[in-house]
């Protein structure tokens, strides 16, 4: 059935006709609002206010039931052809553009599954072949497999990643060994170079420097140490006075400034009392 065909199938040979006067009604509304508001609302004015609002309610109440009136008849005729419209025409073509829908996707479906195991096959060879099988896979490659998509288009992108990723490796195994097992670990992850390498090296430098803070820190506890067995070496008293748990020391010390300080300053820290 031809396009010109279905124009005169569906034809409105005439429209509904309204007459109305509204324009007569409103200048008639005009001055009983007029007249309304123009009154002075007092003890005396009330009752008639409510009357002239009663009367502007009525009228207004009765062109609504007139206009509800006028739409019903308007739809009345369209909403008849509408259902017929629907169960002679539009269902049965939606039931079968939905049934054609359904099958053309199983076909396509099928095309584009045939589609990827052939890539995927294509990928798996040059994978091998490349010698990458151990760090990547099919989906590393992100293909937009589409049935527009050409097979040499696609296959291009697979060779294309292959050698990037070839090319990486390759870099990788120049680094110095003892950080080239750990950028491959990283590259694993996220088969990018660059981004390997910066972690790896971030890491080392942060590794250094915990290091170097536990380094300092075992010198000062070795240096806390010699303070306090200097101490303990301290064998000739001059004079010891003793009373009950509490000794007085009197002694002499020999050694550098430093040292001595370093001895203060542990006596002051343990809260030894001296003079």
């Amino acid at each position: 059935m031809e396009e010109q065909e279905l124009d005169k199938v569906i034809v409105v040979e005439q429209l509904p006709k309204i007459t109305q006067q509204l324009q007569l009604i409103s200048d008639e509304v005009d001055k009983e609002i007029e007249y309304a508001l123009s009154l002075e609302v007092n003890d005396d004015t009330i009752k008639e206010v409510k009357n002239v609002r009663a009367k502007l309610n009525k009228i207004n109440t009765t062109l609504e039931e007139k206009r509800k009136t006028i739409k019903n008849a308007i739809l009345s005729p369209y909403e008849q052809f509408l259902e017929i419209y629907d169960k002679l025409v539009r269902n049965k073509l939606n039931e079968a553009d939905n049934t054609l829908k359904m099958q053309i996707n199983t076909i396509e479906e099928k095309q584009k599954k045939e589609k990827q195991e052939e890539l995927e096959l294509f990928a798996k060879e040059y994978f091998k072949s490349s010698c990458i099988d151990d760090i990547v896979n099919f989906d590393d490659i992100h293909l937009n497999i589409t049935l527009s998509a050409s097979m040499k288009n696609l296959k291009e992108q697979i060779v294309v990643f292959c050698n990037n990723i070839r090319k990486d490796l390759d870099l990788i195994e120049l680094e110095n060994d003892d950080i080239k097992n750990e950028i491959l670990f990283e590259y694993k992850k996220c088969l990018d170079y660059g981004k390997s390498k910066l972690i790896v090296l971030e890491r080392k430098k942060e590794l250094e420097k915990i290091e170097k803070q536990q380094e300092k820190q075992n010198e000062i506890k070795q240096q806390e140490q010699e303070v306090i067995e200097k101490v303990e070496e301290i064998v000739a008293p001059k004079e010891i006075i003793e009373d009950e748990d509490i000794l007085t020391v009197t002694f002499t010390i020999t050694d550098t400034k430093e040292n001595i300080i370093k001895v203060r300053d542990f006596m002051k820290e343990n809260m030894i009392k001296y003079e």
